[in-house]
């Protein structure tokens, strides 16, 4: 049908003017992001957000379903991430506010998990997970004492389903030569030919193999290798990456 078609581009339109294309230049960083939706339009989105004073905002979030509903209601969260931010209210309360809005939605697709941090240059790191896949932060040196990688679990529930809901901040640290990993599930249960999972394992061991590479090839690999464990099967679901490494001084 014409008029379904006209409605899907136009919301591919509305999306792609929405998601920036290219990371920002983040002075002692490297920022390398990709978004590949599963059918036209997608549910998944990234976003980047110049707050002034060296600091950047960093967003990624993956809507329940896709297609044009999950469109429709990532344009509604960015929209309202944005202004939010703008307003310069606490982060917490952005939450709480975007929550509401998206409970009282009419649009079928109701769920979406965001996880938005704060970066200083410094390294210095506030955010709020809302029931998103938990970034990963990779420490630089293995310390026998100490976990090699944390994840950014610190937050509150998926935005939607309930009328109130509370969002506390978390609280890490990127050194340089450390690694930020943020995706979505889509690149995680990319499923083999005998059902398996992708899994969180592989995305680990190549993320350590390739710490000290750029991060746009630690990027490019791991779409690369998500991909291959599909055997180049078209994705199921929308996949995103977002790559924030903090060079070494």
């Amino acid at each position: 049908d014409a008029r379904v078609r006209g409605s899907f581009r136009e919301a591919a339109e509305i999306q792609q003017s929405l998601l920036v294309e290219e990371p920002p230049e983040f002075s002692g960083y490297e920022l390398a992001a990709r978004s590949v939706p599963a059918d036209e339009v997608g549910g998944d989105f990234y976003d980047f957000y110049d707050l002034g004073e060296g600091t950047l905002g960093l967003a990624i979030g993956d809507a329940s379903g896709h297609g044009l509903p999950a469109a429709l209601l990532v344009r509604d969260v960015v929209t309202g991430l944005r202004m939010g931010i703008e307003k310069e209210l606490k982060v917490a309360h952005v939450f709480e506010k975007l929550n509401r809005v998206i409970h009282r939605s009419r649009l079928s697709s109701r769920f979406v998990s965001v996880f938005y941090g704060e970066l200083e240059a410094d390294g210095n790191l506030v955010y709020v997970n809302a029931g998103h896949q938990p970034p990963i932060l990779f420490f630089r040196e293995e310390r026998p004492d100490q976990p090699s990688e944390m994840e950014l679990r610190i937050g509150g529930t998926v935005s939607g389903p309930l009328p109130e809901a509370r969002f506390r901040r978390g609280f890490a640290k990127v050194h340089p030569g450390e690694v930020l990993l943020m995706l979505t599930d889509g690149i995680l249960e990319r499923r083999d030919k005998a059902g398996e999972f992708f899994g969180v394992d592989r995305v680990r061991t190549i993320v350590r193999e390739l710490q000290d590479r750029p991060a746009q090839a630690i990027l490019d690999r791991l779409f690369e290798a998500a991909l291959a464990w599909g055997e180049g099967r078209p994705w199921e679901d929308d996949a995103t990456i977002v790559v924030v490494k903090r060079v070494e001084a």
